[in-house]
């Protein structure tokens, strides 16, 4: 999943997005504790939506 916002992230510009997944990619590969991980990719999501939103907002 994490590989696949990847790729889906890149493709619409949300480059936080991108990076947040691979890092929680690479970290669930190596077998980490993904706390962070995931804090960190929610953290872009959520920003990644509020951009959209204020775009679309006019």
């Amino acid at each position: 999943l994490a590989h696949t916002l990847k790729g889906s992230a890149r493709a619409v510009g949300a480059f936080a997005v991108a990076a947040a997944a691979e890092a929680y990619e690479l970290d669930a590969r190596a077998g980490a504790d993904l706390t962070r991980a995931l804090a960190a990719l929610t953290r872009a999501v959520a920003a990644a939506q509020a951009a959209i939103a204020e775009l679309l907002a006019g």
